[in-house]
């Protein structure tokens, strides 16, 4: 037996992860231990919370009566066990059935955890899937994990579960903030929450920053950063170029909200004095994309015979690691507040190809909705979105207004939503159409799908 890995599955208790601050990620109801059993998979990027997400699901089956020696939890992503390999997975389930060895007969619940850092971790688990009497829920960092080797190794066993840094409506709710879930709420409510949303477009919602003072919480986030191109990006995919690959992530950060010209960010590498080709930046947005530090919208279209030529807009991972990370240009209020709103679109829309959130560019005018919540591939818009980050900023505001009016007469839709970081709810009404006006912090404290 592994004395490492004994130790380390001896000395795990729950009590020291107390208090576990919920999250909203419904991961149904957990299925009875056998073999062949789905596998419930939770990804995301490193630090946005996966691990607290399964201390949550264990303490769930504690409190339903499940007793701890058929809970097993083990995290891979450990340097004294290195290299990872499918032995190492062996090693853990010896030792934990040795320990508790009634859960082989009951069943197991097995929590496994960063097990991305294991290799040819997709085979192992498929036989362990096959093998043994179990409920299994795993987490990973790469989205690797969920588009290519799941679909390959599963074929259909595996369900997964994205998870962000914490919404406002989580961050609110950690923060002790009253009203989160009023009906009607007070006026000191309404202050605290506007007060909270201000707070939260700043620091963003990666957990640990909660409560840190602003040096220590940006030299945090760019830590976060490192380690994905370190790691996640570099190591991972034998980079050959680290220094280029660690000025593209700022680069991406700091375009959060904005179009990538990669032919652009090719010539100004190369000015300053890095050689590096456009399609090496292409393969270095895909792994960050993979590492979820950044996620692209492309512009809709509305058949596949139908393309554009436009550039995608970046959305960064949390508002706060754009600022923390990126270069001054994220700087930009209304950038993030735009980035928290498709984040807050994405949690909404869960099981929805992620192509169903795109841009709108008008066909008569040129006008630029931010977001079309529907299927491409449908023909259909489902619905339109548009971020305003000042309504008295009088000409931008304008411009938001005109661009939905535009889009709603085209798509023949009756109502778009206008979402405003600083203004008041308002309905505008015009030709049989209507743009409901809502302030962020009210819309992102609605829960449900996209309406």
């Amino acid at each position: 037996m592994n004395e490492i890995i004994a130790a380390t599955l001896r000395d795990f208790s729950l009590d020291a992860y107390r208090p576990i601050i919920p999250r909203e990620l419904d991961l149904g109801e957990p299925l009875v231990p056998r073999a062949g059993n789905l596998v419930k998979v939770v990804i995301g990027m490193r630090r946005s919370g996966k691990s607290y997400r399964l201390l949550q699901e264990m303490d769930r089956l504690l409190s339903s009566g499940v007793p701890s020696e058929r809970i097993c939890y083990f995290d891979f992503d450990d340097d004294r066990l290195k290299p990872i390999t499918p032995a190492t997975g062996d090693a853990v389930l010896e030792a934990f059935y040795a320990i508790n060895p009634s859960a082989l007969s009951e069943g197991a619940y097995l929590f496994l955890d960063e097990l991305q850092e294991m290799s040819d971790w997709g085979a192992w688990l498929r036989r362990i899937v096959a093998t043994r009497k179990a409920t299994i829920y795993v987490s990973g960092s790469s989205s690797k994990m969920l588009s290519t080797e799941i679909a390959t190794e599963f074929r259909g066993r595996a369900l997964d579960f994205e998870l962000l840094p914490f919404s406002f409506r989580e961050y609110a709710s950690a923060r002790g903030i009253p009203g989160v879930d009023a009906v009607a709420r007070s006026t000191e409510e309404t202050i605290l929450l506007e007060g909270a949303f201000r707070t939260y477009l700043q620091d963003g919602g990666f957990p640990a920053t909660f409560g840190l003072p602003a040096t220590q919480s940006v030299a945090l986030l760019q830590s976060y950063v490192q380690r994905v191109v370190a790691r996640d990006v570099i190591e991972r995919h034998n980079v050959r170029q680290p220094r280029v690959a660690a000025l593209f992530a700022q680069r991406l950060l700091g375009l959060n909200a904005r179009q990538l010209s990669l032919r652009r960010a090719t010539s100004d590498l190369k000015a300053a004095g890095l050689s590096t080709t456009k399609e090496t930046l292409g393969d270095l947005l895909a792994h960050y994309q993979e590492a979820y530090l950044v996620f692209t919208v492309r512009e809709l279209s509305f058949s596949l015979s139908e393309s554009t030529t436009s550039q995608p807009k970046l959305y960064a991972i949390d508002p706060g690691l754009a600022l923390a990370g990126g270069t001054a240009h994220a700087l930009d209020e209304g950038q993030r507040l735009e980035d928290i709103v498709y984040l807050e679109l994405r949690r909404r829309m869960p099981g929805m190809r992620r192509e169903a959130i795109s841009s709108l560019r008008t066909k008569g005018h040129g006008y630029e909705v931010d977001f079309v919540v529907g299927d491409a591939l449908s023909g259909e818009l489902y619905d339109l979105y548009q971020v305003c980050a000042n309504v008295d900023q009088g000409g931008a505001y304008e411009r938001e207004v005109r661009a939905l009016w535009e889009a709603l007469a085209e798509s023949r839709r009756k109502v778009a939503t206008l979402i405003v970081g600083r203004g008041p709810d308002a309905v505008l009404e015009k030709d049989g159409g209507r743009i409901v006006q809502v302030p962020a912090w009210k819309w992102l404290l609605g829960k449900g799908n996209v309406e």
